[in-house]
């Protein structure tokens, strides 16, 4: 049985300026901490209507913070019509189930927790949902969809570290969750998406991945996007002038809300 609790769940809107925000806070068995989800439902369900669902996760050193202040949201989540939920991934979970920290267990925590809180408090449609995330939160986002094909519709990576070897961080917080980065270490190639492609083919939906072509991980992400192609995937890979920066994450965000778009309603996916 699928278990979780919900500490704190506040629905009142907490106005800054015209935006208006809502938070919901959670707990689980799988995490230690509770988790902090900021999300924002659109004017299209004020009147009982189910709208698609995309989550958003975050970078490194991140938080449910980091998109609302790259992008607004509440402008996003109107326009496209979709229920924006950005969940707290403790600045450095990489969103995994970490092999060395037994009860750092963030995939089990999404599945068991965050995800089923956003499903039964929202109204969201529950065929509709979407997930994206940057730099570490590009790679969790494809995580959990290879994980949790049947939660999703369709799934978006920006500036993604698809290979973690690949990481600025490698050394430091990788190898906290990983062990000592080394050819021998089999931890390493079992929890980057850059390794697990068959994993994706076996989902059979769509992906979406989007780098800067000045990006330090734009080689990863050509090679990562050239064998998912070999693979059969049904991908669309972009690449645009950009760095790893809040300026380019700004730019491809409603792009990869237009390519999510074209899969709501649409049952040929």
């Amino acid at each position: 049985m699928v278990r979780f609790f919900i500490v704190l769940v506040v629905f009142l809107s907490v106005t800054l300026g015209s935006i208006a925000q809502n938070f919901m806070v959670l707990r689980g068995d799988s995490y230690p901490k509770a988790d902090t989800v900021q999300y924002y439902v659109p004017a299209a369900a004020a009147g009982g209507a189910r709208c698609p669902l995309v989550v958003l996760l975050h970078g490194y050193g991140g938080s449910y913070r980091q998109w609302p202040s790259i992008a607004d949201l509440k402008y996003y989540s109107d326009e496209f019509g979709f229920i924006i939920a950005c969940p707290d991934g403790f600045k450095d979970s990489w969103y995994i189930d970490s092999p060395l920290k037994k009860g750092e267990r963030y995939a089990a925590f999404f599945r068991e927790t965050i995800f089923p809180a956003l499903r039964d408090s929202l109204p969201v449609d529950t065929s509709q949902v979407f997930i994206s995330g940057l730099s570490m939160g590009g790679h969790g986002a494809l995580r959990l969809f290879m994980e949790n094909p049947e939660f999703f519709r369709a799934a978006g990576s920006m500036s993604g570290v698809m290979d973690l070897a690949a990481s600025s961080v490698a050394n430091t917080s990788l190898a906290r969750h990983l062990g000592k980065k080394s050819p021998d270490n089999v931890n390493w190639r079992v929890c980057s998406n850059m390794y697990n492609i068959d994993r994706l083919k076996s989902a059979g939906k769509p992906i979406i991945v989007n780098c800067g072509s000045q990006d330090f991980l734009i080689d990863v992400n050509r090679k990562f996007a050239r064998l998912c192609s070999q693979e059969g995937i049904d991908i669309v890979y972009m690449e645009s002038p950009g760095k790893h920066e809040r300026s380019y994450w700004a730019l491809m965000l409603p792009e990869q809300l237009r390519f999510f778009k074209k899969f709501v309603n649409n049952s040929s996916h």
